[in-house]
């Protein structure tokens, strides 16, 4: 019984640890100061569109993957930065606006994408709607069922 007890004690640990060490790390102060000192003005006083290599061929690369209907991207252009701080959370991303050809739509359409420059991962929360031939954002709050429904 003392093992059985001993295994279980040792089980509920080796799982709280792999949960905690598989968690995001949080973005700190220090990557907030880092990304803003990375920004740079031109004459007009204007913030100058983050034009990287990298980022570009991700966000390529995960239209290809998430919208099969599309069939090239162009224009990948820097929109906004945006940083979130709460006493609970704490997070920052910029936005970029891609144009994009739909097979079957013959102008080309605009896709929202994130990009988070923490993780350097690539998201979008817009879908193709085929009923508006649009991209339209999806909802995120979905009605949560009862627990003991």
């Amino acid at each position: 019984m003392k093992k059985f007890i001993s295994l279980v004690i040792i089980s509920f640990f080796a799982v709280q640890f792999s949960q905690t060490s598989a968690q995001e790390t949080k973005v700190t102060i220090e990557d907030f100061i880092a990304e803003h000192s990375g920004f740079e003005v031109n004459v007009d006083g204007e913030i100058k569109p983050i034009n990287n290599r990298e980022i570009n061929k991700k966000i390529r690369f995960f239209i290809e993957e998430k919208y099969l209907n599309v069939e090239f991207t162009r224009n990948v252009i820097w929109d906004s930065y945006e940083t979130f701080l709460s006493p609970y959370d704490i997070h920052h991303m910029h936005t970029f606006i891609v144009q994009v050809k739909v097979e079957g739509i013959d102008r080309l359409k605009y896709l929202e994408i994130s990009y988070n420059p923490k993780t350097l991962k690539v998201t979008s929360d817009f879908e193709w709607n085929k009923e508006e031939g649009e991209f339209i954002k999806s909802e995120v709050d979905k009605e949560v069922e009862a627990i003991n429904s």
